[in-house]
Order: C-alpha cells, then sequence, then structure tokens
C-alpha cells in the first residue's frame, strides 16, 4: 500500500512543495488516498523524496552529472582572478603553503608552461580566497608603507626645522658677537678721542702765545713735523699785528692755521709737495695734480673750502674770511675762491689780500674769535685793531 501510494505523494509535492506531513496527508485524503502517519513517513522514506527543514517534504533533485572542470592558461586564470599574470604566480606560491592538499607547483608549471589546465571550482575558490587575501596583505603593505613615509618626511620636517632653529641661533649669536665688536670699535674711537682730546687740551696748557719780531703773537699748538710746515711757521711768523694759531682743533679736524688779521681771518691748508716735483695745478673742479700725477689729496680746494665753513660755523662771525693753498713748488689755480701761493711767501700773500678788505677787525673781535677757538687768552690786548 505505501508504494502504490507514491505517485500521489510524489504529484502533490510537485505542485506544491515542501509540506508538512498533516498538509500531505489532507491532500492525500482529498485524493482518496488514507494514510496513517507512519505509512506516510514510511512511504516518504522509501525514496524520491527529500526532508528540507524540520517536518517539512518534497520531492528529491533529479541528481545531474557534475560538469567538467574548466581549462585555463596563465592569461585567462589570471583574468578570472582579477590580477596580473605575475600576481598570479605569487599567489600561487602563497597558496603552497596555506592549503597544501592542492598541487599548486604543478598547476604553477603547467601555466607557465603556456598550457590549458583543467581547474575546479574548488580550485578556483581557493584562488580566489588566496587572491582577496593577497590583496588585503598588498593594501596593508602600502598602507604601513605610506605611514613609513609620512613618518620620515615628519623626521625630516623636524630635523628640518632643527636645522633652521639651530642656524638662527648661530646667526643671531654672530649678530651678537658682530654687535659687540662694533661697540668695542666704537668705544675704542672714543676713548682714543678723549685722549687725543686730553693731549690737546694738555699742550694748549702748556702752550705759550709767542711775540714775533713782526710785532704779533703765535700759539704754536703742535710742533712742526715737517718741512713745509716749519716753512709755514717761519713765513707766518713775519705778518705785522696778527695772531697767529697753529695747529688748532675744531671738533674732529684740525685746522693747520688760523690767522686773525686787522682785514680778515685767514685759514691756510699746507700741502708737502716739494718744490722740485713740478707744477701744481689746482682745476676750478675735479682732481688736482702735479706734471699730471695726481695728488695725494684730490681735490685740496674742497678741503679748504670746508675748513673755512667749519670755523664760520663755529666763530659765528661776520667777518671777511680766506682760504689758502700753499705749496713750496710753484701753482696754478683757477677760479678766485682760494687764494694758491709758495708756502715761503704766504705772510705776503695774506697780507696783500687781507689789506684790501674794506671791512676791518675790531680788537674784540679778535678776542672773541680766540675765545672760540678755545686757546689760551692773550699776555696783553692786541695792537694794530
Amino acid at each position: 500500500m505505501p508504494h502504490s501510494s507514491m505517485p500521489a505523494v510524489a504529484e502533490i509535492l510537485r505542485l506544491r512543495a515542501p509540506l508538512s506531513l498533516q498538509v500531505l496527508r489532507a491532500a492525500l485524503k482529498g485524493k482518496r488516498v488514507l494514510l496513517t502517519e507512519e505509512e506516510l513517513l514510511a512511504v516518504l522514506k522509501s525514496g524520491g523524496f527529500a526532508e528540507g527543514p524540520p517536518g517539512q517534504w518534497s520531492l528529491a533533485p533529479a541528481s545531474t552529472p557534475a560538469p567538467a572542470p574548466a581549462r585555463f592558461n596563465q592569461a585567462l586564470l589570471a583574468s578570472r582572478a582579477g590580477v596580473e599574470g605575475d600576481v598570479l604566480l605569487k599567489v600561487l606560491d602563497a597558496l603552497v603553503t596555506d592549503h597544501p592538499e592542492v598541487n599548486w607547483g604543478a598547476l604553477r608549471d603547467r601555466l607557465e608552461s603556456g598550457a590549458d589546465v583543467p581547474v575546479s571550482d574548488r580550485t578556483l575558490g581557493l584562488l580566489e580566497a588566496g587572491v582577496r587575501r593577497f590583496e588585503v596583505a598588498r593594501l596593508k603593505a602600502e598602507k604601513q608603507q605610506a605611514e613609513e613615509r609620512a613618518r620620515e618626511a615628519e623626521r625630516r620636517r623636524e630635523l628640518q626645522q632643527l636645522a633652521e632653529s639651530e642656524v638662527a641661533m648661530l646667526r643671531a649669536e654672530l649678530d651678537d658677537e658682530r654687535r659687540r665688536a662694533h661697540d668695542a670699535a666704537l668705544e675704542r674711537d672714543r676713548l682714543r678721542q678723549e685722549a687725543e682730546k686730553l693731549v690737546a687740551l694738555k699742550e694748549q696748557e702748556t702752550a705759550a702765545w709767542v711775540a714775533t719780531a713782526a710785532g704779533g703773537w703765535m700759539l704754536d699748538l703742535g710742533a712742526p713735523e715737517t718741512f713745509g710746515e716749519e716753512k709755514l711757521r717761519q713765513a707766518l711768523g713775519q705778518l705785522e699785528s696778527a695772531l697767529v694759531v697753529l695747529n688748532v682743533s675744531i671738533g674732529s679736524r684740525e685746522l693747520e692755521a688760523v690767522v686773525v688779521h686787522p682785514g680778515g681771518v685767514a685759514v691756510i691748508e699746507q700741502h708737502d709737495i716739494p718744490s722740485t716735483a713740478g707744477m701744481v695745478e689746482v682745476p676750478a673742479s675735479g682732481a688736482a695734480s702735479v706734471d699730471g700725477r695726481p695728488l695725494e689729496v684730490a681735490d685740496p680746494r674742497t678741503d679748504v673750502l670746508a675748513a673755512v665753513r667749519l670755523l664760520q660755523k663755529t666763530a659765528s662771525l661776520d667777518l671777511a674770511y680766506l682760504p689758502v693753498l700753499a705749496f713750496q713748488g710753484p701753482a696754478e689755480a683757477e677760479g678766485e675762491d682760494v687764494l694758491v701761493c709758495l708756502t715761503a711767501e704766504v705772510d705776503l700773500a695774506v697780507d696783500d689780500m687781507l689789506h684790501s678788505q674794506a671791512s676791518r677787525v675790531s680788537a674784540d673781535d679778535a678776542v672773541a674769535l680766540l675765545a672760540k677757538l678755545g686757546v689760551p687768552a692773550l699776555p696783553e690786548a692786541p695792537s694794530g685793531f
């Protein structure tokens, strides 16, 4: 009886499946097939039926022959796995350890030889899983390399900042050293100037006015150092009723000779050029020369004019001022703003020029000017003013 009921059970399960025993018995009853639960269970277990979820029955699937494994060469298998050919070979090498049950070495050798190799679905699945692991490992390695490059870049940046900081510190230290050296040089200059002022004051304290044979007075604040200075001293001693101050300092400038004359004030700069050197030429502008050779002082005209302006500013007296350039040998000058003469004849040239002035220097003006120069007072009032 149970086996004769198999067609009816199969027909019902073909139309409606899966079914529980209760529902299946009710459907058979509708076809006038009456079975107990035990009989129905015996029919279901006799073959051709399969139990799915607990208590649910359906027709057993028809058995089909297993498909033949697909065949691949290296390029096709790499494309199937989604990788390049060289990556496929690396994955196969890794699978030798991961899944030794498959002969991966033989598969690799045959693929490299160019042959088409049958590859089962299981082998394909293992290969695809190996590719995924390889990609994950590759991405991790790339991430680690990127992190290492970032750390290395950060280390280089920190080292660069440290180096820049050290360079900045060294530069700051060097700047400090330079400032200290500059300040020390300024201090040395200041001390030297103070010492020179003290020496000048000492010399002025010991210097004394000397009456000249011509009836004037001479104050030498520095002994002659050259033959030309001695010649200038001798010539100025011939001036009548003149007050001659030699080597007087005004500020940081030393004037070689200042002559207070009844006709005005002469500022004299004497240049030690031997008379045998040749003709001195002093142009109105540009460099002076002697027989075409440049002088040590390129523009003596500008120097003596600057000395006159300094004396005018210091004295603040409305007097006639005469700039004088004295040379031991012959000289020619352009323009009339500077008197150029022989050193030995400077007294004659100055006396002649100042006597021609219409204005006169009073005795009070002479004393006031000497006071501005900061020299010792005259032993007696000047005569001839």
